[in-house]
């Protein structure tokens, strides 16, 4: 017996494995090959939900950089309008800065790698 404070560990697979090999028995041959015929679709309509979910994941991160990149250039013809539109040095250092801000973000979401 396990001193107080610990917990014996267990193994559920050994066991899940075993219920299904039983399970497969009672229920004789030609439902036994119906059963992984019908566990063999859960696995494979699992796996291809997962690849869906990436190919999604993938496209959405591809929609994202291209976004930001529209945005990059859309900025930078705004902050250079800013600039020059202002008669100021200070002004116009202002809106540099402003514009590095803004640029560095976006620039954070372009390089961004996919996983």
């Amino acid at each position: 017996m396990p001193p107080l404070g610990m917990i014996k560990p267990i193994s559920l697979r050994l066991r899940h494995a075993e219920i299904l090999a039983q399970a497969r028995a009672a229920l004789g041959r030609g439902r036994e090959q119906e059963l992984k015929q019908a566990h063999n679709a859960r696995v494979m309509d699992r796996a291809r939900g997962i690849v869906a979910q990436v190919q999604e994941q993938d496209r959405q991160r591809r929609c994202a950089k291209l976004a930001a990149l529209k945005a990059l250039a859309a900025c930078r013809t705004a902050f250079g309008s800013m600039r020059a539109s202002t008669s100021s040095e200070i002004d116009r250092e202002r809106w540099r800065e402003r514009q590095d801000m803004v640029e560095a973000v976006l620039m954070e979401i372009v390089e961004k790698k996919s996983r």
